[in-house]
């Protein structure tokens, strides 16, 4: 028997990552905030059977999205970027968690950071669209917003429209307003984590943020002697960052001194 995959829940505060793992566990598992605050920031693990399979479901801090600059919030980042890089059995999955009925202006950022540049695109990811029990169907939500996330470049392996709350309870009868929306969402759930993970854990390489490397290029000038003509070799040098300090800049649209910053934070992790 291997190692228990990893799959890792994140996205702003009050997206509903610990209801949903609660949700996917059947039973309260995980604290649930009462507000957009949050009160996760250290990761939490919890061991749960899904359809038969065991896997660990990470509750992470809130990464703050309803918040606009561009600039990642640093602590609720470096909590998750230390998690992933100190993960001893690798990452099997990302979950990135939104709360509908839109993308927020930071969630890109937050995705290419850790999909594209932390994890390079070698870990599956897919999307959790939460308090979607006013849409009905919920699904038709996504064929409304699917736009917002193609042109953020936000392209997953899945996604799930989902409520994560049972509503209110009925007449104490122990039945609750959303049961059926919520059954709903559990089975959808689950099914899209146990399709989508890795079988092979991803392990996170050392990330190298700010060696750099030199590029010699060789330029070639003709010139007249008293004995004929002659090439001439003069070689420049070049210092070009590494592409991750680069993807920091350009992907995530910060400047380069805020990614230069950024950068350095991560690595001190």
């Amino acid at each position: 028997m291997g190692p228990i995959p990893n799959i890792v829940f994140f996205g702003a505060a009050g997206s509903g990552k610990s209801s949903i793992i609660n949700m996917v566990a059947g039973k309260q598992v995980a604290s649930v905030a009462n507000g957009l605050k949050g009160c996760t920031f250290e990761s939490s693990c919890y061991e749960v059977d899904i359809n038969g399979s065991t896997f660990n479901l990470w509750d992470t801090a809130g990464l703050n999205e309803a918040v606009t600059g561009k600039v990642p919030d640093a602590k609720a980042t470096i909590s998750l970027f230390r998690l992933l890089k100190n993960l001893d059995s690798g990452l099997n999955l990302l979950v990135f968690c939104m709360k509908g009925p839109r993308v927020q202006d930071v969630a890109p950022m937050n995705w290419r950071l850790f999909h594209e540049i932390i994890c390079d695109r070698k870990v599956p990811i897919v999307i959790a669209i939460t308090g979607l029990e006013l849409e009905d169907p919920m699904d038709a939500w996504w064929d409304e917003n699917r736009g917002s996330f193609e042109r953020h470049e936000m392209l997953s392996q899945g996604h799930a429209c989902i409520t994560a709350v049972r509503g209110k309870e009925i007449a104490r009868r122990g039945v609750h307003l959303l049961d059926s929306e919520y059954k709903e969402s559990r089975q959808k759930l689950m099914k899209l984590l146990k399709k989508s993970h890795l079988k092979d854990a991803w392990m996170m390489p050392p990330i190298e943020w700010f060696s750099t490397i030199f590029e010699k290029t060789k330029e070639y000038r003709w010139r007249r002697f008293f004995f004929g003509w002659y090439s001439v070799e003069k070689v420049t040098e070049t210092k070009v960052k590494r592409r991750n300090l680069l993807d920091l800049a350009e992907r995530c649209g910060m400047k380069d001194e805020d990614a230069e910053a950024f950068a350095k934070m991560l690595s001190d992790a």
